[in-house]
């Protein structure tokens, strides 16, 4: 009997359209919305869900 591979990590697939309008936007905006982001993220997270998230990125699940 056969396993099945089970992949590791996360794959993302981004918005074509959202790339192309955002194309043009000035680095440090981008940056800045993604700190922001960020933020806004581990607060809104439990402690147990940002440590899942931070072993999926390791590739460890």
């Amino acid at each position: 009997m056969r396993k099945n591979k089970v992949k590791k990590g996360f794959a993302f697939k981004p918005d074509v359209e959202y790339i192309k309008q955002t194309m043009d936007m000035p680095v440090r905006s981008k940056l800045e919305w993604l700190e922001e982001m960020n933020s806004f993220v581990y607060k809104a997270l439990s402690k147990r869900k940002i440590k899942a998230w931070e072993r999926i990125k390791k590739g460890d699940v």
